[in-house]
């Protein structure tokens, strides 16, 4: 059973990010699983890792471009939110890669369950008027 499920709370609106959103927490929820289940491996933790750094460049990506293409006032400041978010999933890698797969996704948990949510309920939701505003839901 998945520790946290979509609530349309979640949603900033547009169907295009909602979708991507949805997949963050699948992978969130991986992440509780093996926790819970305490199948915790070097080599499932680094595929963990794999997914929410490519799960950032396409929805990152998505974000940006809009901003780009609507001139969204915050996109510096949303921007470099993401940034930090691509060093800590590097450090992440980099720690996994030494070994240390239980402490690694004991932080990783936390890190995401903390950026995560307060990123897709504050800092996201913030654009949802400019982009519906260009036409985007």
């Amino acid at each position: 059973m998945p520790i946290i499920k979509w609530e349309e709370n979640f949603s900033v609106g547009v169907k295009e990010i909602d979708d991507q959103h949805k997949r963050i927490i699948e992978i969130l929820n991986r992440i509780y699983k093996m926790i819970s289940d305490n199948q915790i491996e070097n080599s499932a933790v680094e595929q963990i890792l794999k997914d929410l750094h490519e799960y950032a460049d396409t929805h990152f990506s998505t974000e940006e471009i809009y901003f780009r293409e609507f001139d969204y006032d915050k996109a510096d400041s949303h921007i470099e939110a993401h940034d930090d978010y691509r060093r800590r999933v590097e450090e992440f890698r980099v720690k996994n890669k030494a070994g240390l797969a239980k402490e690694t996704l004991y932080e990783l948990s936390d890190f995401m369950n903390g950026w995560w949510v307060w990123h897709i309920n504050n800092t996201d939701k913030e654009y949802t008027e400019c982009f519906h505003r260009h036409g985007l839901y």
